[in-house]
């Protein structure tokens, strides 16, 4: 009885240790009807009607790389740009972690793996791979990635073919030296 004691109790603390709310979630703050307002409030400049708008994962890198910085962020889609934004918990307020000008995409293209997606997003300096998430966070939303593809490529910008999914570069590793003590 008493070692089933000690399971029940170690399953317990396992448990306690386990977090509910997705990361993206619990760093970015999104609030759907209020969104548009709260970002025109941040930046002024945006005037033009916000046309869509989500909860977001971008990677950042250079052209001709598959590996980027990784940030959680939320969008917005006007006529002509794209608007990533990353969440200040101290000021309570949206920073800009980057402003596409749809006239200065190069490509776009995207890429699937079944329920993933991500749009790909190039012009010259940059390259984002751009995936939509769903409001309550932690899971990508393929369908309003792919409405989101369909939208710029409406807009005229070069389709080509997605040359694979650009990563967040991998997580660190613990590395193990032996130390070896002689006699």
């Amino acid at each position: 009885m008493r070692f089933a004691a000690w399971i029940l109790l170690g399953v317990a603390l396992l448990l306690a240790g386990c977090n509910t709310t997705p990361y993206d979630r619990a760093t970015v703050f999104y609030d759907r009807a209020q969104y548009p307002a709260d970002l025109v409030k941040d930046f002024p400049g945006i005037t033009d009607p916000i046309v869509q708008h989500g909860r977001c994962a971008v990677v950042m890198t250079t052209p001709n790389s598959n590996t980027g910085a990784y940030y959680f962020c939320t969008f917005a889609l006007t006529a002509n740009d794209l608007y990533v934004m990353g969440w200040n918990g101290k000021t309570m307020k949206y920073e800009s972690l980057a402003n596409v000008k749809l006239s200065a995409l190069k490509k776009i293209s995207i890429w699937s793996f079944f329920r993933a997606r991500q749009v790909q997003l190039t012009e010259s300096q940059r390259l984002l791979g751009f995936s939509v998430t769903i409001d309550e966070g932690g899971y990508d939303d393929g369908a309003a990635t792919e409405r989101l593809f369909e939208t710029l490529k409406g807009k005229g910008i070069t389709v080509v073919e997605s040359e694979g999914q650009i990563k967040p570069p991998p997580a660190p590793a613990p590395m193990f030296i032996p130390i070896i003590i002689p006699k």
